[in-house]
């Protein structure tokens, strides 16, 4: 049976699968740290999405999303200040 799907590895590769330029692979890698790490401190301290967003101060669908993976309609900035409002600390590494 024939895979109707790609696998990738890296960003660079999902970039590159997507037709993006590879400058963007950062900005997924970026944006897809942000929201693993605010699943996982939400999933830490058993929040509901409710308490998460009255935490982040934003509505609950958004809080959904981010936990959904639906961050299109999402910016990276909000991403920062939410990830920020549950406690954590973000940090930018430039190489």
């Amino acid at each position: 049976m024939k895979k109707n799907y790609t696998e990738v590895k890296t960003m660079k590769d999902l970039a590159r699968v997507l037709g993006l330029p590879k400058a963007e692979a950062a900005k997924i890698e970026m944006r897809t740290d942000l929201v693993v790490a605010i699943k996982k401190l939400v999933d830490k301290k058993g929040l509901t999405h409710a308490e998460a967003a009255k935490r982040a101060k934003v509505g609950r669908t958004v809080v959904t999303a981010i936990l959904n993976g639906n961050t299109t309609s999402i910016s990276t900035d909000r991403l920062i200040d939410i990830a920020q409002s549950l406690g954590l600390t973000v940090t930018l590494k430039v190489a």
